[in-house]
Parts: C-alpha cells; sequence; structure tokens
C-alpha cells in the first residue's frame, strides 16, 4: 500500500542530492560497451563523457549505429539515448529510443526501454509514469533490477513518497558491494527520512527494533527533534545505539550529527528589530508572526527563551542605537532589521559585539564581520538560480523579458550576469509596461516579429500579386527568463504561445506564482517552469502542518505573505545553527524558505525547489547537478 505521508517543506534537500543524473548502484557505467572494432571511436567517445558533452559523444554513438546489426544498433541507441538525457536533449533521447524495434519475447530489452523512458519521465516531473513502468521483477540481471529500485526510490521521494523511496533504497542495497555506493544510498536514505515530520515518523515505525528501516525511522526523529531540544540528544542516540545494534548508520551517521549537535546553542535572550508600521509594516508583521509560530511550537524551550521586540520604524532611535540598546538589555542574538538600508548602516558598524542576522541583504557584498549574518529573500539570487539550471539543462541562447523599472533590471541584470558567466547568450531583452493590458509589443520585438512583418511589407509593395504571409519569429531561442508577478505572468504566456513560441521553455522566480492551487486561474501559465521553496510547492494534501495553520488564521495574508512567514521561521531556527554552518560551510539547513547555507560573506544563501505549471498545479521537478562522469555513466545495454 502507498502511504502518502510526507510535509514537503523539505523536498529540496534530498531532491537536489538525487539529480537527474544520480547513480545508484556502483555497476551501472557506461564504460563497459567498448565494441573491439572501433577503439578510436569508443576513446573519442569516453572523452566526450569525461569532459561533460553528452550530446556530441551521443552523435557520435547514432553515426556509428547507422551500418550496424540490429543488435549492436540497439545496443548504441539505448547507450545514445541515456546520454541524450544527460545533456537535457529529451525530444531527441524519445526520438531515438522509439526507433527500437521492441521484441515481446525479450523481457531484458524491454526493461532496458522502460528504464530510458523512466529517467525521462523523472525528467519531466512524472513520477507516477516512472511506477507504472518499472515493476520489480527478481528474473531481471542483477544491475536491471538495481537500476529499477534506484529509479523507484527517486520517483517516489518525486511524489512526496518519503517512505516508500526509503524502502526502495533499502531493496537497492542488497545489490550493492562498493563502499562509496553503499555510503551514498545511505545518504538517500536518511536525506529522504528526514523530510517526515517527527509524529509521521513516530507514527509510521510500526515495526519494532532491531528492523534496518524502523532504526532509519527513529533515528531521523531523534534528530529533527534536536532542533527543539538538543540538550536531550545524546541520552537519546545512546538509547538508539542500544535498540539498534550494528545498524548501518551507526558508521558514518552518529558521528556526524554529535558534531553537529555539539554546535548547537540556543540564544535564550532574544531581540527582534522590525518596522511595525509605516509602508513596510504588513511585511514586518507577517515575518514576526512566523518567529513566534516558530518559537511557540517548540515547547522545550518556550519558557527560558525570552524575546523583546524593537520597531525601527520609530524614528526615537538610529539602528546603531537601537542595537545598542537591545545589547543593554540583554540580548544575546538579535534579528532584524527588515529594511534595506538599516542593514547597509549596520554593516559599517565596526563595534558589534553581539551577533544579529537582518531580515534584508546589502546590495554589495560587506566587509565579513564576525557577528553580522545576513538572511532575506533576494530575488537576484532566483534569477541567478535560474540562469544555472539552464546552463546544466545545455542551454546556451536566452531571450529576457522584464518589468520597466528598477525591479525588473535588477533580475535581468543578475539573471543575465550570471548565464554569461556560464558561458550562455543574451539574444534580447525586452521591457514591459506594469500597468499595460498588451504586452504584444515587447514580446513581438522579443522574438523579432517585427522584422518578419517589415520583411513581408517590402514584399508586399515590391511585388504585384498578394503575398501570403505568415509570421516567423526568431529561430535561435533556447527558453525564455521571464521576471514577472502573476497578473502579468498569466498574459505574458499565452501571448508567448499565440506569437508561435509555444515550445519555448520559459523560466520564471517565484514572484509569478502566489501560492494558490487554481487550476482555473494557473491554467494560462501551464507550462512556465518556476523555482520557490518546497513550503510554497508542495500541494494542499502534503503541505507542512504550520503552512495550513497559517492558511487558516490568515487566508488573505498568506496569499500575499506566504514567503515571509516562511523567512519568519527560518530566523527563529537559524539562530542556533550559525555556528555549525559556519563552522562547515558546505552543509546545510532544511528550512521553509528553502535548503540554507552560508557563504564565506556570512549571507545566508537559498536553494530552491523547482516546479512546472500542469494543468494549473505544480509538477515537482528534479533539481539538476553538474555532470560527474566519474561517479554517473550510466548504462543500461549490459546485463
Amino acid at each position: 500500500m502507498m502511504i502518502r505521508t510526507i510535509s514537503k517543506q523539505l523536498l529540496i534537500s534530498a531532491v537536489i542530492i538525487i539529480s537527474i543524473i544520480s547513480a545508484g548502484c556502483e555497476s551501472i557505467n557506461e564504460t563497459h560497451i567498448r565494441p573491439s572494432d572501433e577503439s578510436p571511436i569508443v576513446e573519442n567517445i569516453e572523452q566526450l563523457i569525461q569532459m561533460g558533452q553528452f550530446g556530441k559523444a551521443a552523435a557520435i554513438l547514432i553515426q556509428s549505429a547507422q551500418d550496424k546489426n540490429i543488435t549492436e544498433q540497439t545496443t548504441l541507441y539505448l547507450r545514445a539515448s541515456t546520454l541524450l538525457i544527460k545533456a537535457s536533449q529529451i525530444d531527441d533521447a524519445k526520438q531515438l529510443i522509439s526507433k527500437i524495434a521492441i521484441d515481446p519475447n525479450n523481457p531484458v530489452l524491454i526493461s532496458q526501454i522502460n528504464l530510458v523512458r523512466s529517467q525521462i519521465h523523472l525528467f519531466e516531473g512524472n513520477p507516477e509514469e516512472v511506477l507504472s513502468l518499472l515493476i520489480p521483477d527478481i528474473s531481471l540481471p542483477t544491475r536491471l533490477q538495481a537500476k529499477i529500485h534506484e529509479l523507484r526510490a527517486r520517483a517516489y521521494l518525486l511524489s512526496g513518497n518519503t517512505l516508500e523511496s526509503a524502502r526502495e533504497r533499502m531493496m537497492l542495497e542488497s545489490f550493492l558491494t562498493n563502499p562509496e555506493k553503499i555510503k551514498h544510498n545511505h545518504e538517500q536514505i536518511w536525506q529522504s527520512l528526514r523530510l517526515l515530520t517527527p509524529l509521521a515518523l513516530t507514527q509510521l515505525n510500526l515495526s519494532p527494533p532491531p528492523d534496518a528501516l524502523s532504526g532509519w525511522m527513529e533515528l531521523a526523529r531523534i534528530s529533527i527533534s534536536s532542533i527543539l531540544d538538543p540538550a536531550t540528544f545524546e541520552s537519546d542516540l545512546a538509547k538508539w545505539k542500544t535498540n539498534y545494534p550494528n545498524h548501518p548508520a551507526e558508521q558514518w551517521i552518529m558521528a556526524k550529527l554529535l558534531t553537529h549537535y555539539r554546535a548547537i546553542k540556543r540564544p535564550e535572550k532574544l531581540a527582534l528589530i522590525l518596522p511595525l508600521s509605516g509602508k513596510l509594516a504588513k511585511p514586518a508583521i507577517a515575518i514576526r508572526d512566523g518567529f513566534l509560530a516558530a518559537h511557540y511550537q517548540n515547547q522545550i524551550n518556550l519558557a527560558r527563551t525570552k524575546i523583546k521586540v524593537y520597531d525601527s520604524s520609530k524614528q526615537i532611535q538610529t539602528i546603531e542605537q537601537t542595537y545598542q540598546q537591545a545589547v543593554k538589555d540583554g540580548a544575546e542574538f538579535i534579528i532584524g532589521p527588515l529594511n534595506k538600508e538599516l542593514v547597509t548602516k549596520l554593516a559599517n558598524m565596526t563595534d558589534m559585539k553581539t551577533p544579529i542576522l537582518t531580515l534584508n541583504q546589502t546590495d554589495t557584498p560587506p566587509t565579513v564581520l564576525d557577528n553580522f549574518f545576513q538572511f532575506g529573500l533576494k530575488p537576484e539570487d532566483e534569477a541567478k538560480q535560474i540562469a544555472e539550471r539552464a546552463s546544466l539543462e545545455g542551454l546556451t541562447k536566452a531571450t529576457v523579458i522584464v518589468p520597466k523599472g528598477a525591479w525588473g533590471n535588477r533580475l535581468a541584470n543578475a539573471f543575465s550576469q550570471r548565464f554569461q558567466e556560464l558561458g550562455g547568450t543574451i539574444l534580447e531583452t525586452s521591457n514591459y509596461n506594469f500597468n499595460s493590458h498588451d504586452l504584444s509589443r515587447p514580446i513581438k520585438r522579443m522574438l523579432n516579429l517585427d522584422e518578419s512583418h517589415s520583411r513581408y511589407n517590402r514584399l508586399r509593395n515590391a511585388l504585384p500579386t498578394e503575398v501570403k504571409f505568415e509570421p516567423r519569429r526568431r529561430q535561435d531561442i533556447d527558453f525564455i527568463f521571464m521576471a514577472a508577478f502573476p497578473k502579468q505572468a498569466r498574459l505574458i504566456a499565452p501571448l508567448l504561445r499565440f506569437h508561435h513560441a509555444a515550445d519555448i521553455p520559459v523560466y520564471t522566480t517565484s514572484h509569478a506564482y502566489n501560492g494558490k492551487e487554481s487550476a482555473k486561474e494557473n491554467r494560462d501559465i501551464n507550462g512556465v517552469i518556476l523555482c520557490d521553496s518546497s513550503w510554497i510547492l508542495s500541494p494542499e494534501e502534503t503541505a507542512d502542518p504550520m503552512r495550513k495553520k497559517f492558511h487558516q488564521l490568515w487566508p488573505q495574508s498568506m496569499e500575499r505573505y506566504a514567503r515571509l512567514y516562511a523567512l519568519g521561521i527560518d530566523a527563529y531556527h537559524l539562530l542556533g545553527q550559525i555556528k555549525w554552518l559556519r563552522l562547515n560551510p558546505n552543509e546545510h539547513f532544511n528550512g521553509a524558505s528553502g535548503r540554507l547555507q552560508l557563504n564565506q560573506q556570512n549571507q545566508v544563501k537559498r536553494i530552491l525547489q523547482w516546479g512546472r505549471f500542469t494543468k494549473g498545479r505544480i509538477s515537482l521537478l528534479e533539481d539538476i547537478q553538474a555532470p560527474d562522469s566519474a561517479q554517473d555513466t550510466t548504462d543500461l545495454t549490459t546485463p
């Protein structure tokens, strides 16, 4: 029975780890295919794979297959199709796999084809199709059985069923012998189970010790609960070790957890600086309510943690004086302010003995101060992540459409700069008016349709007879970066389809989505890909309990300020994690606003989840990591 229990609040952490090129078992390796009569060609292919040029390697294989018999051609087509998927050439992979003749009496070949199709479905965010296609079969070669369990684990995770994902990975482990691959698989089990709430982990843990899955679930529960009560962690861990002797997690996860939670020190006197009146009052109140909700959820520390709120909108004191007043009042950690100008002023302070976590970020990287940390929902960071994803997908030419004004320029500049750093080309940047209902002109300009009309007019004037005309857009666009709020996004996306650009992928930031599940309202942006926190993207039925509670209490405010509630929640939890994150820059904290890391400038960076609008609803997408050919060169052709 499939149990859908996940709160997808933290889905990004595990989905990032399990990328489209994730390697689930040690024996799946493309380098096994080396036709003896074409060693120079094979050498060239392997060099291209090592360089991450999967599309070029696939092209060589396809060309090489033209004069082969049906068996060799099938082998080469299967391998080429997996390379095309890694190159994000999904349509080409579909076309190639359709050329393979299916023998109904060859279950191995059928399984290999279904595995390729399943990788395509995962890329497109269709986990249910994967689970339908891939049925475990003990009669298949072990390497194919292993790959089936790995892809099923990824599909369950993407669909929100983390428990079944972990169960599939435990079945996968029986096929693994390489220590690094086993450790990698354990990491996936661990990350997926830590997406569940402590209550869900307790309720679903039906098998008594020393059952292995039960041990993973109990350890995950302990690790999550310890965020709220680090003091009990070591005693809980000792009890777990007694109940689950020789558990696989004991080899490396326990030591990592001990190091982490010994570094957690939650301050007990907090100062929260926010503008509670004026134009920033409503956003500030949402942050405050998220912060306090996280505090009141923490029943263990509730009595001993004191919070004092300072109103930065009152002009009685400067922000520097407010900081000093909070220190004088005994604050051990200060949170705020929200206003960027005030954050910039604090960044220039030299005497900062009490740590502070601001709720906005300066425009330029500040001088690094030991006790000065920056956090916020910076839109430029989202634009940069879109550039990075597009580059990893092999997209190299982009057009940009953003609103006129400072906000649109900031996003356009951040996206363009990062995309060009990664080797991409910006073909055209077009600006539209926020208040205009007719956005055809900037779209036609971006697609070069104006030029197409000009050519038609010149021909019509030069020729004596009527000329049939159909506008032709430019054909060199790989994707479109769109910055828009919901109203504008719902105008732009249909116009792109109307102007013959329905086949061009469109990427946008979280601002295009109000977080409201409405098939009717969102149908106009079907196909658009966006980044956001999984706290926002997860469907209502699997949403985080706190998000559900906020929707009940403040339904109208949540439509506009949901991400600010999440910011407040994370600001509270980050206070005990800052020291750990600074000492371990490669580690992360799974928050409501994203997967949080601390960079060298003491700025908290959010790594976001990905989704695509499908029939008006969000379908989650797997994240894509940079190719690592040494780790993953999947081959489905050698049983």
